[in-house]
């Protein structure tokens, strides 16, 4: 009964008259006034005596559909949606009517294919029905958890919905009977009126001592849902617009009367006040109902089909100000749809409750919740489905919860269907939905990942939303057991399946980059080519992102793969003080080509020398050759990565030639070397240069003194040789670590002598 309640109220939407779409049948003409004017019943016999005779015309298919449809004879209805269907001139919108049909009549498979042809629709709510029904199991999970109880004296073979707790009585609306007042709509009510009862409460479930509701504030047409406020001294209520002032006021819409609001104030009895004020937004041009008043008296919700909105019937909401209420607000794509949103019902904790005939769920009005968005400009999430129990095939919504959420009433016309809404004290104990933010990122540089779109347990209809800070914000079930599947063009996909606890307010989820190259090898000390365990190891490129960090264990092992192509890429190893930190540059060359990469550490001990390899120079000079500046250079690089030594420059010469001129040739090549590396940015307070002569030579192939070896040219190549020892540390002002040793050694050498 209450779907015929509301396309009253809706209204006749300007349909495709017969004349527009060429039909010429007086059959037909006669059917389409009678559409116009709401006589569902009288308008569809015309339509099916016209099919008789063009069975096959898609128009008048349709006309029989929807008149069957807003009669709620969906027994019928679901006949003339497969005939609508059927016909190439069908659109997607069809298909939901006719999807809708089939669940209303419990063909649950049939609606699900029908359903499963809009999963990829580009209309995003036509689509949710599609994905949702991959997997309807959604919507029946946890429904063990609620019960449903039929009122006990108040309800009977007529309508009664939208139930309101008030003190110790439960006020609602039912249906009675009324005279013929307006000759377009008697023809599609039947007559039949609502008004406002109230019944004594015995307890949830038996109520007593059923009373007209303040008959005063009624009106004799029409009376609708009502809200109190949290201290029940003010009552907003839904009721028709004056006749006699619609007709003046809007002379267009005659015989179509408009519900509105209004308010009056409560004597401790529960006794309106005569004094009656209009909502300050009624309109003539358009309906406003429904009305909800949060429990501070600052926001009232409410539905309406004024200009400007998403569709039908739209929920709204107004802050009060000093001149009552502000300017409706249309409550936003995560409540509203180009179909019905109505009977808003804002919580204490501020959920916002309501029914909706567009969004996806069990068929007909179904009961939708939205919490309260904490982060942005929006009022609310995405609306969730209540799910069965609560809701069913047919049309559910007028919906009061108490209890958070735990208890309540809610309206249906499970039972009996077309003409018998009856009220139902509910109790829910299905899990909480809980906030959750996820990110994104890479395995190789933990970094956040941005593009990726993610489907909770095959929805991607609803509660996602994308927050500055990477993550995305999400409302999941507690205790639920949920599938996340990842989904991002550079890498694999993944799925996850876990159970969501308080515990997991935020979910990090890693994803691999799709690409398999690897560089690996081993970790070994340069000097004994042991494998180096716990040895940190970096990979990177030259604008610093991190594609590896680790430590090496006792194998001393480490591999990175998905490394970009054909970029310049640098592979560092660091443990101070016992290793320097060193790196290397390299590239990967392609697609299937690992690169084998054995990188050797290097231990830092204070005052041992290093020998730096192919350092030459010309017979005689100390300028610095261009190879050996290539040499030079990996010192540089290895005096950037190890910020903090302080390193002496050595140069020594073989034994042949005059001792006095190979320690002054030493000395001028080890400070070209040293002013080399200051002039490729290494600080001078760093670095020194010192020759040596021959004053240290390796092996016996000395030239002077009593006693002279003679050696190959390949030994006293040997001797001639550049190296570099760390002599102390910057960040150490009194660490002189050569000079100590120096100085030990010396007094060390006196005593001796002693």
């Amino acid at each position: 009964m209450l779907k015929r309640f509301l396309l009253f109220l809706i209204g006749a939407l300007p349909f495709l008259l017969s004349s527009q779409t060429g039909k010429t049948s007086p059959t037909l003409l006669k059917a389409d006034k009678l559409f116009i004017n709401m006589a569902y019943a009288d308008a569809v016999e015309l339509y099916v005596k016209h099919l008789k005779t063009n069975p096959k015309d898609y128009y008048t298919s349709r006309q029989a559909a929807i008149c069957y449809t807003r009669l709620n004879d969906l027994n019928n209805a679901v006949d003339y949606w497969r005939d609508v269907v059927d016909q190439s001139a069908a659109t997607p919108s069809d298909q939901l009517s006719y999807g809708k049909s089939l669940l209303a009549n419990n063909r649950k498979q049939d609606a699900k294919l029908v359903f499963m042809n809009l999963k990829d629709n580009a209309d995003p709510y036509l689509s949710a029905w599609g994905k949702l029904y991959v997997n309807p199991s959604e919507l029946t999970e946890d429904s063990a958890l609620t019960r449903l109880y039929e009122l006990n004296g108040i309800n009977t073979s007529k309508a009664e919905f939208s139930a309101v707790l008030y003190e110790n009585e439960l006020v609602y609306v039912t249906e009675r009977k009324g005279s013929i007042f307006i000759k377009l709509s008697s023809a599609w009510a039947n007559n039949n009126f609502y008004r406002l009862n109230r019944a004594q409460k015995n307890d949830s479930i038996r109520f007593s001592n059923v009373q007209v509701f303040n008959k005063y504030i009624q009106s004799k047409f029409y009376n609708g849902s009502l809200c109190f406020s949290s201290d029940g001294n003010t009552l907003y209520f839904t009721r028709s617009a004056s006749g006699k002032l619609q007709k003046k006021q809007a002379p267009k819409n005659e015989g179509i009367l408009k519900q509105q609001l209004f308010k009056t104030e409560l004597n401790r009895f529960g006794d309106a006040h005569p004094e009656i004020k209009p909502f300050q937004y009624n309109a003539y041009t358009y309906n406003c109902l429904h009305p909800s008043l949060s429990k501070d008296g600052q926001y009232l919700y409410f539905s309406s089909d004024m200009p400007g909105g998403t569709g039908g019937y739209d929920i709204y909401r107004c802050t009060k100000d000093s001149s009552g209420w502000g300017k409706p607000i249309n409550c936003g794509l995560e409540i509203n749809t180009p179909g019905n949103e109505v009977f808003p019902f804002i919580s204490e904790e501020g959920v916002l409750y309501f029914s909706s005939d567009y969004r996806p769920g069990m068929g007909g009005l179904d009961l939708f919740y939205a919490e309260r968005w904490l982060y942005k400009d929006q009022l609310f999430f995405e609306a969730e489905n209540l799910g069965a129990n609560l809701n069913s095939s047919d049309d559910d919504f007028g919906i009061q919860v108490l209890d958070k959420g735990r208890t309540g009433y809610l309206s249906s016309n499970r039972k009996n269907k077309l003409r018998d809404d009856d009220i139902y004290y509910f109790v829910n104990n299905k899990p909480k939905s809980l906030p959750v933010k996820i990110k994104f990122v890479d395995t190789l540089n933990a970094k956040t990942i941005s593009n990726t779109t993610f489907t909770l347990n095959a929805l991607h209809f609803n509660v996602i939303a994308k927050l500055d800070s990477g993550f995305y914000f999400t409302r999941l079930k507690e205790n639920r057991e949920l599938s996340i599947l990842c989904e991002n063009e550079n890498y694999k996909t993944k799925l996850i399946v876990k159970t969501i606890t308080k515990a997991d307010s935020v979910l990090i989820i890693t994803l691999s980059p799709k690409a398999q190259n690897c560089v690996k090898g081993i970790i070994r000390d340069k000097d004994d080519t042991k494998p180096v365990a716990g040895l940190k190891v970096a990979v990177y490129d030259e604008d610093g992102n991190r594609y590896y960090d680790a430590i090496t264990d006792s194998t001393g092992r480490y591999q990175v793969c998905n490394l970009p192509f054909g970029k310049d890429l640098y592979i560092g190893t660091e443990k101070k003080p016992d290793y320097f930190t060193n790196t290397e540059r390299f590239k990967m060359p392609g697609q299937k080509q690992d690169v084998e990469k054995d990188i050797y550490a290097l231990k830092l001990v204070v005052g041992k020398p290093i020998k730096i390899e192919n350092i030459y120079f010309d017979l005689g000079k100390w300028n610095i050759r261009a190879d050996a500046a290539t040499e030079l250079d990996k010192l540089v690089s290895l005096m950037k990565d190890n910020p903090d030594i302080v390193i002496e420059l050595n140069s020594h010469t073989d034994c042949r030639g005059n001792a006095n001129a190979n320690f002054s040739l030493s000395d001028k090549r080890a400070k070209s070397s040293a002013a080399y590396l200051v002039s490729k940015g290494v600080p001078a307070n760093r670095v020194k240069g010192k020759g040596y002569g021959e004053s240290k030579l390796l092996n016996t192939c000395a030239c002077e003194g009593k006693k002279t070896d003679a050696c190959s040219e390949e030994q006293h190549a040997f001797n001639r040789r550049t190296e570099f020892k760390v002599t102390g540390f910057v960040t150490d002002k009194t660490i002189k670590s050569e000079k100590i040793n120096k100085k030990s050694s010396k007094k060390i050498s006196k005593k001796r002598k002693k």
